[in-house]
């Protein structure tokens, strides 16, 4: 994989970054890859301000992160480690996603969807999915922004589609890149569910695609 700027100015690289979104990344990096190693891929990145200051666990954008530099600290991961980083990136996506429901259960409505376990598990699929997009537009709107976020019905699978897609903002990669969020949505609807699902990146911003799309199979493995 090979990724850089992209040549033109990307509006998303602008949109502001909520500060424990960037925590809980760079804590699950720290246990993933160590602290040592976290400052490596920030050092990578262009980050070394967050070095051993790493943005205070709230719901707010109080620093100066923007979407850009979760995208540029995605791509050092992946620049740095190469194809090993593919797995822990989605191991960081997934103990970000437990950091983020122990912390925001309310804005997540987390509640609702452990009482929707009687429903069907593609209805279940959905409401998490769902869930998840309204919780962002809410973060976006209390700090005057919009996230254009949409989910769709494609038959055996949810497509979850992100038109601004943080994880790859301002960047040009020859294939997709999104194997943070791959990991964080399993991690959601295991959680929510008790089931694993395959997730799998169907579209990148990052490639030339107009908005970054997973793929969720109704079907649990």
């Amino acid at each position: 994989m090979e990724i850089k700027d992209k040549s033109e100015h990307d509006p998303a690289s602008d949109l502001w970054l909520v500060d424990a979104y960037m925590r809980w990344a760079l804590l699950a990096t720290e246990e993933v890859i160590g602290k040592n190693g976290l400052a490596v891929v920030l050092r990578e990145a262009g980050l070394e301000r967050v070095i051993n200051n790493y943005p205070p666990e709230q719901l707010k954008a109080s620093t100066d992160l923007r979407f850009a530099d979760y995208a540029a600290f995605n791509a050092g991961l992946l620049n740095f480690f190469g194809r090993p980083a593919r797995s822990m990136a989605l191991r960081i996506g997934r103990q970000s996603a437990r950091y983020a429901i122990d912390y925001q259960g309310a804005l997540f409505g987390t509640a609702a969807l452990l009482a929707a376990k009687v429903l069907p598990v593609s209805t279940q699929i959905k409401m998490g999915l769902s869930a998840m997009q309204l919780g962002f537009r809410r973060l976006a709107q209390a700090v005057g922004q919009d996230r254009a976020l949409s989910l769709e019905d494609r038959g055996d699978a949810w497509a979850y589609i992100d038109v601004q897609d943080p994880i790859s903002a301002g960047k040009q990669s020859d294939e997709p890149m999104g194997y943070i969020q791959t990991g964080a949505i399993q991690e959601a609807l295991r959680w929510q569910s008790g089931k694993e699902f395959n997730v799998e990146q169907a579209a990148c911003r990052s490639t030339g695609a107009p908005a970054s799309v997973w793929l969720i199979y109704k079907a649990p493995k």
